[in-house]
C-alpha cells in the first residue's frame, strides 16, 4: 500500500488574515472565498436539508453555515482554515448518531461528506475503497456482483460509524469486529496535511483510529477489507410472539455461546422491541448464514423451532437483505442509545431484557415511543481477529478472556423533542441500574461500544488506562493543538 503526505497550502487574502477565534460568520465567509460552489447559508434549502436529514432529532441544530466538500482536497483546505481561525465545525458522515452534536453543531460549521461516496472495488486485492459519505447499501450493491463482502454495518442507510467507532457485521465470527476489517485510512490531519494510515505507513494514527472516534482528524476514505462469497446469503427476519420471547431468550444465549463459536458462517442480531401505542411486544431477529444454501444449517435450527409468526428467510443478496433489515426504522424521530458489556450469562440475559420490558410500560402515554433491545456476542475468535489484525484501541484483548461477550443494547424513540428531558433522564438511570445488576453478580465487562454509546457514558475511557493514555500520546503527535478536541466538540472525546 503507498502512503502519501500531501500538504495543502493556503493562499488567504489579507482579509481572511483575522485574529484568532474569528466569529463564526467570518469562517463561513472566508470558506466560501475559498470554495464559493460548496457554502451554503443559514437558511438556504441546502442548509435546511442538510440540517434535518439525520436519524435522529437530537442531531438538528443550528449550524452557521453548511460546507459540502466533494474531494478530500477540499478537506483539507477547510480543516487548515478552521484551525487557523479557530473555527468550531461537525463532520457528518451517514447521519446515523443519536449523541446531540455528534454529526451537527451549533454556532459551527457542518461537513457533511456525503458527495465524498467513491465505492472503488480492487477484488484481486481483497479490498474496497470507499468515500466517507457513502451509505453502506451502496457497498454492497458494489460488491455483490464480484461475490464479495465487506465487514461493515447491516443497515442499508447507516453510514461508516463502525469503521472508526466498533461495531459488528454479518461476517464478524469469522473475521472480528469492523475496525479490525479496515486496511487503510485517508485522513485529514489538523494542519491540513492528508496522510494513509495503515500497518506500515503512521501505524500508531492506524491504530487509534480504530476505536478513535473523531478525535485525531477527518477520515475522508477508508479501504476495506472484503471476503469471498458464494454469490448469495441466506437470511432475513424471524418474528415472534410475547409467548415465544422466554424460548428466544434462551436460543440468543446458545447463539452467543455455542452458534457463534462452532460455525464461523453464522449472524444473528438478537432484539426485542416493545410498541408503547399498541402494547405490543415481540422480537423480530436478523438470523444469516453466509453460505448459498437454501435453509438454516442443523446448528442454527433453534431459531426456527421457537414457535414464531413470519419468517422472511431466503436465498438472497448481501444488498436485499440489508434493505429488509433498515425497513421500519423511519428517520428524524427523537433516539436514544445506551450500552454496556456483560460476561454471557444465560439467567442475566434474561433478567436484563425483563427489566426492561418492566420499565418500558411507564412511557406507553408518550407519543410514538418504541423501546428496542438488542444484545450482540463478541466472541473469543473476534477478540483474536483483533489481536492478528494488528491490534485495536478497544483493550478487549486485555480482559475478555476465553468467554463470549455480550454487548447489551437500549434504545428509546419518540416523537417529540419535548418527552426528552423525562424519558432519556428516566433512561440514563434504568441502564445506570442495570450495569449495577450485571456488576453485583460479578458480570459487568467495562467496555462501552462507542458506536451505540449514550452521551454521557465514557466509552473511550472504558478502553483502559494503557490505552486511554496511548490515545492521547498519538492526539499529541498528530493534533499538538487538539483541534480535534476544542474545535470539533461533539461525539464521543478523548478524557480529560
Amino acid at each position: 500500500m503507498v502512503s502519501s503526505s500531501i500538504s495543502i497550502g493556503l493562499s488567504l487574502s489579507a482579509s481572511a488574515l483575522l485574529a484568532r477565534a474569528a466569529p463564526i460568520q467570518q469562517c463561513c465567509t472566508l470558506l466560501a472565498q475559498q470554495y464559493p460552489e460548496d457554502v451554503f447559508a443559514r437558511n438556504s434549502s441546502t442548509w435546511t436539508a442538510q440540517n434535518t436529514d439525520f436519524w435522529s432529532a437530537t442531531e438538528i441544530r443550528d449550524p452557521s453555515c453548511v460546507f459540502l466538500p466533494d474531494s478530500t482536497e477540499k478537506v483539507a483546505g477547510a480543516v487548515a482554515l478552521f484551525a487557523q481561525n479557530e473555527c468550531k465545525f461537525s463532520i457528518k458522515g451517514g447521519g446515523h448518531s443519536a449523541i446531540p452534536q455528534a454529526a451537527n453543531i451549533d454556532d459551527g460549521i457542518l461537513m457533511p461528506m456525503e458527495r465524498i461516496d467513491v465505492r472503488e472495488p480492487h477484488a484481486d486485492e481483497h479490498y474496497i475503497r470507499v468515500g466517507a459519505g457513502a451509505k453502506l447499501g451502496t457497498v454492497y450493491e458494489a460488491l455483490d456482483p464480484l461475490n464479495q463482502c465487506a465487514i461493515i454495518g447491516r443497515y442499508n442507510k447507516v453510514g461508516l460509524g463502525l469503521a472508526l467507532g466498533a461495531g459488528i457485521s454479518y461476517w464478524s465470527n469469522r473475521e472480528g469486529l469492523s475496525i479490525d476489517n479496515v486496511i487503510n485510512y485517508e485522513v485529514v490531519l489538523a494542519n491540513g496535511t492528508i496522510v494513509n494510515a495503515n500497518a506500515t505507513s503512521h501505524p500508531d494514527l492506524f491504530w487509534a483510529l480504530k476505536g478513535g472516534n473523531n478525535n485525531f482528524g477527518v477520515v475522508t476514505h477508508y479501504n476495506l477489507h472484503t471476503v469471498d462469497t458464494e454469490g448469495a446469503v441466506y437470511g432475513g427476519i424471524m418474528y415472534y410472539p410475547e409467548s415465544s420471547l422466554d424460548q428466544v431468550a434462551d436460543v440468543i444465549y446458545d447463539y452467543h455461546v455455542h452458534q457463534a463459536v462452532d460455525d464461523l458462517h453464522t449472524h444473528t442480531l438478537p432484539q426485542y422491541g416493545f410498541n408503547g401505542t399498541t402494547n405490543e411486544t415481540i422480537s423480530f431477529t436478523p438470523v444469516v448464514y453466509n453460505r448459498a444454501v437454501d435453509e438454516l444449517p442443523d446448528i442454527m435450527k433453534p431459531w426456527i423451532e421457537v414457535n414464531y409468526t413470519k419468517s422472511t428467510l431466503k436465498k438472497r443478496q448481501y444488498t436485499d437483505l440489508a434493505v429488509e433489515l433498515n425497513d421500519g426504522f423511519a428517520d428524524g424521530l427523537v433516539q436514544e442509545q445506551r450500552v454496556f458489556t456483560v460476561y454471557a450469562d444465560a439467567q442475566l440475559y434474561k433478567d436484563l431484557w425483563w427489566n426492561y420490558r418492566v420499565w418500558l410500560q411507564q412511557f406507553r402515554d408518550v407519543e410514538g415511543f418504541y423501546g428496542l433491545h438488542v444484545n450482540m456476542p463478541i466472541t473469543p475468535r473476534q477478540v483474536q481477529q483483533g489481536v492478528e489484525k494488528g491490534t485495536n484501541a478497544l483493550g478487549l484483548d486485555v480482559n475478555a478472556g476465553n468467554t463470549t461477550l455480550g454487548v447489551i443494547y437500549f434504545g428509546v424513540t419518540f416523537n417529540k423533542m419535548e418527552d426528552a428531558e423525562r424519558v432519556l433522564t428516566a433512561h440514563d438511570e434504568f441502564v445506570k441500574s442495570q450495569q449495577e445488576l450485571a456488576a453485583s453478580r460479578g458480570l459487568l465487562h467495562p467496555y462501552i461500544m462507542l458506536t451505540y454509546s449514550g452521551w454521557n457514558q465514557e466509552a473511550i475511557a472504558s478502553y483502559g488506562e494503557e490505552n486511554v493514555a496511548k490515545l492521547k500520546d498519538v492526539a499529541a503527535i498528530y493534533d499538538p493543538t487538539q483541534v480535534f478536541q476544542r474545535l470539533v466538540p461533539g461525539g464521543q472525546k478523548l478524557p480529560a
